[in-house]
Formats: structure tokens, C-alpha cells, sequence
């Protein structure tokens, strides 16, 4: 598999609150909003390849979620992605059995033209995560912006298990995804820690 199209989709949300909000981000706001090389957690790798603008089909994977996301006014995305070697070897399909200590850190932002289309995106998104997903159940957090919620469990678009945060804020979608073996340092408190660099960082954009 080509490292360029290793990128964890947003499976996602809930509706927690209304569509207001008066942030208003543009697509080109992303990048100093996610994490990058510096940022790189202990033990992982910054992949640039997979990281930075990402085009709808790489976020993404379904074509009528795609045309739904076109429709809600989807502008733009950018990804930051972290992982070790044997996470790269699963998701590069090449690990039998899997590296116990596989790890991946993948983080994200989408804008939409406005709150409203991120909002949709995020109840279309929760569809998608819960009918595809295997043992995802809601986990309590700290609310994030306009709309937050954390999930834990294991996506179909990757297969380790994972934490997940994901939050609205005006017209913007954001998502941390922590995911790996059971010897991996995933955890919803590194989720978290991420989430809220991110938070800081978009308050200041």
C-alpha cells in the first residue's frame, strides 16, 4: 500500500448541541492547527506522505458519503499521521501475526462551508462509524467546542483498537484517533492531551 493513501477516514460523531458557533475557519487555517513533524509522540514516526492536504477520497473512502460531504459543503481537509513500524506493517498489510505493540496517532481537520454542513457531516459520519465499526461504544469526556464525543473501539478503516475524540467547532470538524496493540501506549488520556493542543490552537486561528 502506498504510504501517501495510509489515512485513517473520520468515522465519527454525535449530535450534542446546535449548529451554532461563531468560529469560522478557512481551509487554509489547518496546517497551523495540526500537529507536524515536531510534534511527533515517543515512539512513533511522522509520515509526510500521509500527512497535509488530504482530497475528499482520501478521508473519505465511499462515494455517496462523498457526494453527501460535497453537498454539506465540504472545503477542505488536512491530516497529521504518526506510527511505529509495526503499525506501518498492518496497515501496509504485511504483518501475520500482528506486532502486539502496533501504534498509530492520526489527527485531523475538515472544513465545510458552514456549521451547518459540519454539523450534518458529523450525524452522517456517527451512521457510518456505528453500522461499520466492531465493539464501538461512547466514552465520556470533557466537552471540546460546539460538539464533542469519544468513542472507543475498532474501526473498519483500521484495524487496531482505538480512542477516538472528535469535536465541531463552528463550521470545522476535528478528530484525534490513538489506536494500537495491546502492549501500545494508546490511551484516552493521550487523546486527549492531543485534543487539547489542537483546541488551543484553533482558539488562536
Amino acid at each position: 500500500m502506498n504510504l501517501r493513501r495510509i489515512v485513517v477516514p473520520i468515522v465519527v460523531l454525535v449530535v450534542l448541541a446546535g449548529c451554532g458557533g461563531s468560529k469560522t475557519f478557512s481551509a487554509g487555517d489547518l496546517a497551523s492547527i495540526l500537529p507536524g513533524k515536531a510534534d511527533t509522540p515517543q515512539g512513533l514516526k511522522f509520515l509526510p506522505d500521509s500527512s497535509g492536504n488530504q482530497a475528499i477520497d482520501l478521508i473519505v473512502k465511499d462515494g455517496d458519503q462523498q457526494n453527501k460531504f460535497i453537498g454539506f459543503g465540504f472545503q477542505g481537509a488536512y491530516a497529521s499521521f504518526y506510527a511505529n513500524d509495526g503499525a506501518l506493517a498492518i496497515l501496509q498489510q504485511q504483518a501475520t501475526p500482528a506486532d502486539p505493540a502496533a501504534h498509530v496517532v492520526t489527527m485531523l481537520g475538515v472544513v465545510f462551508k458552514t456549521a451547518d454542513g459540519a454539523h450534518k457531516a458529523l450525524a452522517l459520519d456517527l451512521q457510518k462509524d456505528m453500522a461499520t465499526g466492531t465493539n464501538v461504544k461512547q466514552i465520556a469526556v470533557k466537552r471540546i467546542g460546539d460538539e464533542t464525543i469519544a468513542e472507543s473501539g475498532t474501526q473498519a478503516a483500521l484495524p487496531l483498537p482505538a480512542y477516538l475524540i472528535y469535536w465541531r467547532e463552528g463550521n470545522a470538524i476535528f478528530a484525534v484517533i490513538d489506536a494500537g496493540g495491546p502492549t501500545a501506549p494508546a490511551t484516552l488520556e493521550a487523546a486527549q492531551a492531543f485534543a487539547a493542543t489542537m483546541d488551543s490552537r484553533a482558539r488562536k486561528a
